[in-house]
């Protein structure tokens, strides 16, 4: 499953709001349930688009020049997290398959782990002859699914714990659906049952896509449908659990064919806030009664971070001070109405004594721009709006101090009730948005968890299921943590014992709005002041010659990079360069702003031996400039690389942990720096 496009029909979204809105069936009663995990039915984990620590490589690069998958420490990793199953994608490398048949299976099978096998469609399948510029893809066989599904049947008369195997995104896109007919899905269940009848083959559908018309189309074939759970984008509601899960099995029931649940316990890049370990239990807690008693096949933990002892990227702190704040979130694609609300409101005890009364407190946005007079940031007190700002007034990423004055709208009274509000006064199509507010304090008035350092203190209300209001509480050791809940959900439900991951600590980490590293300390920066005019073709550029290992079978270069910027495009290029070819060119408007990507979205590390094979020296340049055309108007832009990797370069500091290793040349206002 990967991350969403930003086509997104809106009747889609509309769909799945209708089935969030029917009242949930109610579950069987506790006593009512079978004490042990039903026949055929498991708990599985997978890997995912763009996840962060879902999949541990081996370090180094073997023979053939690439980094493997490391076989042993994924096995002592899953049988921690308790799982019956594992599935195991066929798409970021072109190694994968060769590693789960020759490794993976028979050691999964040693240890008692089932194994079900992803693909993905056409539209997540990035071919091009030329290896610099081609993506992820399910490789050997690449979208050739009749011979997929006869490799994998044979495979698993091979080895038994081979149960299943899957394809992503089933139904996204019209390419998929061309491809995807029912004349086509015969042929791929001929194939498979020819070999082995018992082999189960599953497809994965998003809320708005199970209907009894895509019902009708893999009539006859598939097994059954994996369910996408998710509220309007957001992994960080879990209220939806049960509405969602009978409306869907209404469907799939009838139509015959099973049901598995797929939670987003990995980072899901249309969802701006990540998910976290008590958004992981209380799914799992809802769950639970589904697959005990039958009406779910099984569980699938999407981004299970199985390399869980890495650090939580620097960038989803996003806290003033402490680890936690305020949010009120809006996702990708996702439209609203006037009216619609989420807010966060106490109680709070006013002292009739004080001569002055005021309320205190920062607030920031991830708004991405927009026309003013939509969504707006506001303080209420006893229902009136004491205080309230468009996000369009605001620098995003800039935390701002506001002080409200209500001494005279709280004179004789001893108690009163604050909220903090996400207002859209207009109805939005596509505003994705993260607002915050931190350090709430109060003169007069006692205010309660005003940092936000835990859950408690707040009433979370809305009038709309689109908006999240929630108290994101930062960690670095968020994949542990997560991992910790997966293994103990997952135990309850098998009823074995749960020995939890030691977390691990990150002495030296700077935990600050400062620190915009995707791990450690350190990154580069490339930085545009506010609203100044840059001329055309400006560029600043971090540059490093690297010594060429002529035994290397191949050359790659591997790094994560994040900005800001979404969809304005045509203003500014993120660029890769060896030897001056521009090999890597990025609009900064492309999508996903905020998050680190690897590569580019479905790119991943980038294959450079032609442009390195023979040489004994290359020189790699990372650069930003500016387009052909004069550019202006932008708020602050922050161009963030970190964490490059290579294999056959002698790179030096490629986690930018202090100044060396690097040349720096910034050109105008574009300027380039070492931020650690």
């Amino acid at each position: 499953m990967r991350r969403r496009r930003r086509s997104w029909s809106i009747l889609l979204i509309l769909v799945a709001l209708i089935a969030a809105l029917a009242p949930p069936t109610a579950a069987a009663a506790p006593d009512e349930r079978p004490g042990r995990l039903p026949d055929g039915a498991f708990l599985t984990a997978k890997n995912g688009g763009n996840t962060v620590a879902a999949t541990i490589r081996e370090d180094e690069a073997r023979a053939d020049g690439y980094r493997h998958i490391d076989t042993p420490a994924m096995i002592d990793r899953l049988k921690q997290l308790n799982v019956t199953m594992f599935t195991y994608d066929i798409w970021e490398s072109p190694t994968d398959w060769d590693d789960l048949v020759e490794e993976f299976v028979p050691a999964a099978e040693a240890a008692g782990i089932d194994v079900m096998i992803y693909l993905v469609p056409p539209s997540e399948c990035f071919l091009n002859d030329r290896p610099h510029v081609a993506g992820r893809c399910s490789r050997p066989f690449e979208l050739d699914f009749v011979r997929w599904a006869e490799e994998i049947a044979k495979l698993s008369l091979k080895h038994q714990n081979v149960k299943s195997w899957a394809i992503d995104d089933f139904l996204s896109g019209p390419v998929n659906q061309a491809l995807f007919t029912n004349e086509y899905l015969t042929k791929i269940e001929n194939a498979q049952r020819a070999i082995n009848p018992d082999l189960k083959w599953y497809v994965t559908l998003y809320p708005g896509e199970i209907t009894d018309h895509s019902m009708e189309r893999i009539a006859g074939t598939v097994d059954g449908v994996i369910y996408v759970y998710f509220v309007y984008g957001s992994t960080i509601d879990p209220s939806q659990v049960e509405t969602g899960l009978d409306h869907v099995l209404a469907i799939t029931g009838k139509a015959g064919k099973e049901l598995v649940l797929l939670g987003y316990f990995g980072r899901f890049l249309d969802g701006l806030v990540h998910p976290d370990e008590r958004y992981v239990a209380e799914v799992l807690t809802r769950a639970k009664p589904y697959l005990l008693d039958g009406r779910i096949r099984g569980i699938m933990a999407y981004g299970a971070p199985l390399d869980a002892l890495t650090q939580q990227p620097g960038t989803d702190y996003r806290a003033h001070s402490g680890m936690g704040s305020l949010s009120f979130s809006i996702s990708n694609n996702v439209p609203t109405s006037p009216g619609h609300f989420a807010a966060a409101s106490q109680r709070v005890a006013v002292d009739p004594k004080a001569k002055q009364k005021t309320v205190s407190f920062k607030h920031t946005d991830y708004q991405e721009g927009g026309d003013a007079g939509y969504q707006l940031k506001q303080l209420l007190v006893d229902g009136k709006v004491v205080w309230s700002q468009d996000f369009t007034s605001d620098t995003e990423e800039v935390w701002h101090d506001e002080t409200v004055d209500v001494t005279e709208l709280l004179a004789g009274k001893s108690s009163a009730e604050i909220s903090f509000r996400l207002f859209h006064q207009q109805g939005v199509t596509f505003s994705p948005n993260d607002t915050r507010f931190d350090v709430v304090t109060a003169q007069g008035i006692k205010i309660t968890n005003g940092g936000f350092e835990r859950p408690g203190g707040w009433r979370m209300s809305r009038n709309a299921t689109q908006l999240h209001p929630y108290v994101d509480l930062y960690s670095p050791a968020r994949p542990a943590k997560i991992f910790n809940a997966i293994s103990k959900g997952y135990a309850e439900v098998r009823g074995t014992s749960h020995t939890p991951l030691t977390e691990p600590t990150f002495d030296g980490l700077e935990i600050s709005p400062a620190n915009r590293a995707m791990t450690g300390n350190g990154r580069l920066s490339f930085s545009i002041p506010r609203e100044v005019d840059v001329a055309p073709d400006t560029c600043a550029a971090a540059a490093q010659t690297m010594q060429v290992d002529p035994d290397s079978p191949r050359y790659e270069i591997d790094f994560w990079h994040t900005d800001p910027i979404g969809g304005l495009h045509g203003r500014y290029f993120k660029q890769l360069l060896i030897d001056g070819v521009n090999i890597w060119n990025r609009d900064v408007g492309d999508g996903w702003p905020w998050f680190y990507l690897q590569g580019s979205d479905h790119q991943g590390p980038i294959d450079i031996t032609e442009f390195v094979r023979g040489k004994g020296s290359v020189k790699i340049e990372f650069r930003l400039c500016s387009g052909s055309g004069a550019v202006s108007g932008l708020d602050v832009l922050d161009y963030k690389i970190d964490n490059v990797r290579t294999i056959g370069l002698g790179l030096r500091n490629g986690g930018f942990e202090d100044d060396s290793g690097w040349t720096l040349t910034g050109s105008g206002p574009i300027s380039v720096a070492y931020a650690n």
